[in-house]
């Protein structure tokens, strides 16, 4: 009932939008400068192509389909396919080894492009199967159409070579073909390296940019049978393919070419919204733009090809509108181009787009306009669109449209560009000297204005423009820096983990693993060890232990609160124990990180909704998200366990130990020496990820601190350690 009321107003928003931009944009027409005719149509192109792709937004995003997937039937004859080139071999064995462990029977095989020795080794150490072929014709389509020549699956589930599927993927997307019709099953693509820079973190949750498509975008889509099969993490019917001669060839987004021709030929889609993989996302800038511009060549391929979605014959209107709205918008770096230079034309060049109206006047139609537009598009977004974030991520549409033009010159000589996926490298500045400029010549602009302002004409309409150059830059310039910020040191991820465990060195230590890959940890300490001491780190998961061998890299220490943070580097890992890190990295880091961190931000109507409710004030004392370990002393035996919120009041922890049940007061440590305490258990709450179980604990101080230095100085600690 409560969403149901939110909907309400976030559609009465839109519906506000649609009347002030529609009476700005009428209005406008009657403001067009006869005198530099080209510019002021261009900026009124600009205008009403935002205004159609906002309006497209609503209307696709007017109610989101769900879907709760039916049980599968038993039985069905199931491929999985990883297709790959050149992906690092490490990358491609942790999904291959998700594969494998996907409960519904199947078999796996992994397409090698490459035709690298390395990989079929790797394929016959897994015991699963192996296909390549000659030359690489077609790119990924070729090869995908090259691996149904050989395999006999109805149906086939594709992964790229980065994507780590869940063990009940098919168990979520196989009873949908019980609809003889449906042909494709389309699931979300999450991305675990939340340092990618496709990522950002704010107030402790995860924004991802691919996140408002596959969580609002394509719900809306499916609403019409427009959802469309993205390359990754979907099932495909073996009938459809060859009703339409297989994989779409002739375009380098074999994807949605392939999605338009089944639809055309009258099959049916589903888009079950749940994630159920996780894959690796462009870490820095130029493998971003490499996968965006491949993108929008295969946009310019369709557009110009015989099954552009405008003369498709099969499609209904609404999956026309859905394809045709998909390929144009990215087209809008032209606008973006359009609205970042049009300030620096009318500060440097004196040349104004809009002409016989006072700045009054403008502002009262403008201003609802331009409020309601982005009110409207944060809404419909359902809290998972963050304007400040896109409008910094759009910086780089302005260049990718040149390199569309370009590509668009080439038509069919396009090469299949692999996006890298190795998680190391910073960003070029010369990779940026496009964005570069814009900032100069919008900083010169704005300089140029200022020196001459008390002999310039219409001074309201140059204060306008200053105004925009200066937003304008802002968001280019937060971008670059944010593209210089991203550094990728590491090979490999290090997934966040949270979990208590014990260091052994001599005597046994709880410790909480801050982070956790194959190739070494991140741990916080109760004690002291010396850098180039060797140690064994347990982990303790499922009723089983793993026990790694590493040395100490560095040591740093926290002095308020006599905690250690410990660098590790594993030492002689065995094939086995990383197959095991990687199951646990994926069956619980992963899916606990998404459960807690990627849930959607507020948007105004949702946070003047909790604001009325008073839900944002129910907690009396600031929490900290603090990851420290603890140790619960329980009849004789240590608990460990890991915290991860705190305050002066109590704490929210983490242990792979159930408490019994009628337990109400614990005892714990979190530092030896200084904070023996006794707590309540206020609530509990057990996470299960694939058998493995996870208690999470709310705990309440016992009593009050015993003086005020101390309670002072818990509280200092626990600000320390943000």
């Amino acid at each position: 009932m409560e969403n149901e009321k939110l909907e309400v107003y976030r559609k009465t928003v839109a519906l506000l939008f649609i009347f002030f931009s529609s009476t700005y944009l009428i209005w406008r027409l009657n403001t067009l400068n006869p005198d530099a005719f080209l510019f002021s149509i261009a900026l009124y192109g600009a205008e009403l192509f935002g205004f159609l792709m906002t309006l497209n937004f609503v209307y696709t995003t007017w109610t989101l389909k769900k879907r709760k997937a039916p049980p599968p039937p038993p039985g069905l004859k199931v491929d999985v396919f990883v297709p790959t080139l050149n992906e690092d071999i490490e990358i491609l064995r942790k999904t291959l080894i998700g594969c494998k462990n996907i409960r519904y029977p199947h078999k796996t095989y992994v397409l090698d492009d490459g035709n690298r020795e390395e990989v079929k080794k790797l394929a016959e150490e897994l015991g699963i199967g192996y296909i390549s072929r000659k030359d690489n014709k077609h790119a990924k389509a070729g090869n995908l159409n090259n691996a149904l020549k050989y395999t006999d699956g109805d149906f086939i589930a594709i992964f790229d070579a980065d994507h780590v599927p869940e063990p009940d993927f098919l168990d979520k997307t196989l009873g949908y073909f019980t609809d003889e019709k449906v042909a494709f099953v389309q699931t979300p693509q999450d991305f675990y390296n939340i340092d990618s820079f496709q990522h950002k973190e704010k107030s402790g949750k995860i924004w991802a940019e691919p996140n408002l498509f596959f969580r609002v975008i394509l719900p809306g889509k499916d609403r019409f049978n427009a959802a469309f099969f993205c390359g990754s993490c979907a099932v495909l019917r073996r009938k459809a393919l060859e009703d339409i001669g297989g994989f779409a060839t002739g375009t380098v987004t074999e994807d949605i070419h392939t999605s338009i021709r089944l639809h055309a030929k009258g099959w049916k889609s589903v888009y079950h919204n749940e994630p159920l993989a996780y894959g690796l996302s462009p870490s820095t800038y130029k493998p971003f733009f490499t996968q965006r511009e491949r993108w929008g060549v295969g946009a310019i391929q369709l557009f110009f090809s015989k099954d552009n979605p405008l003369i498709k014959r099969g499609l209904t209107l609404n999956q026309r509108i859905s394809y045709f709205f998909s390929i144009v918008h990215f087209f809008d770096g032209l606008q973006k181009f359009i609205y970042y230079i049009a300030p620096v034309i009318v500060l440097t060049m004196h040349i104004y787009p809009i002409y016989g109206r006072s700045l009054y006047e403008f502002l009262t139609y403008f201003i609802p306009h331009f409020v309601f537009s982005i009110w409207a598009v944060i809404e419909m977004s359902r809290g998972y669109g963050k304007l400040s974030f896109f409008e910094q991520y759009n910086a780089v549409k302005f260049v990718l449209l040149a390199k569309y033009i370009i590509s668009a010159l080439k038509l069919n000589r396009i090469p299949f560009k692999v996006t890298d996926k190795s998680n190391t490298g910073r960003t070029n500045p010369s990779e940026l000297i496009p964005q570069i400029a814009v900032v100069v010549l919008s900083i010169l602009g704005v300089a140029v204005a200022l020196l001459n302002f008390k002999n310039l004409p219409h001074k309201d309409l140059y204060i306008a423009n200053i105004f925009w150059a200066v937003v304008n830059s802002s968001f280019i310039l937060g971008f670059i820096i944010w593209s210089f910020k991203k550094i990728q040191r590491r090979k490999e991820f290090r997934f966040p983990v949270n979990f208590p465990a014990v260091l052994v060195n001599g005597n046994p230590t709880a410790v909480v693993v801050n982070d956790l890959s194959t190739g070494g940890a991140s741990v916080v300490s109760t004690r002291y060890i010396s850098p180039g001491e060797k140690v064994n780190l347990r982990l303790i998961y499922k009723a089983e232990r793993i026990t790694v061998e590493g040395k100490v890299l560095r040591v740093q220490k926290e002095e308020d609160t006599g905690m250690y943070r410990i660098g590790l580097m594993f030492e002689n890992l065995s094939t086995e124990l990383k197959d095991k890190i990687t199951i646990f990295n994926f069956r619980f880091a992963v899916l606990k990180l998404m459960r807690d961190a990627s849930t959607p931000f507020h948007t105004p109507i949702s946070l003047m909704y909790d604001l009325l409710k008073g839900r944002l004030f129910r907690r009396k004392k600031d929490r900290y998200r603090i990851k420290i370990p603890g140790i619960i002393l329980l009849d004789g035996k240590f608990i460990p366990f890991a915290t991860e919120d705190m305050s002066e009041s109590g704490m929210r922890i983490v242990t792979h130990t159930k408490l019994p049940e009628n337990l109400r007061k614990v005892s714990f440590m979190i530092n030896k020496r200084e904070y023996p305490r006794s707590a309540t258990v206020v609530w509990e709450e057990e996470l299960d990820f694939y058998g493995m179980k996870v208690y999470r604990y709310g705990l309440k101080y016992e009593g009050v601190l015993v003086t005020s230095m101390e309670k002072d100085k818990l509280v200092t600690a626990v600000r320390s350690m943000l």
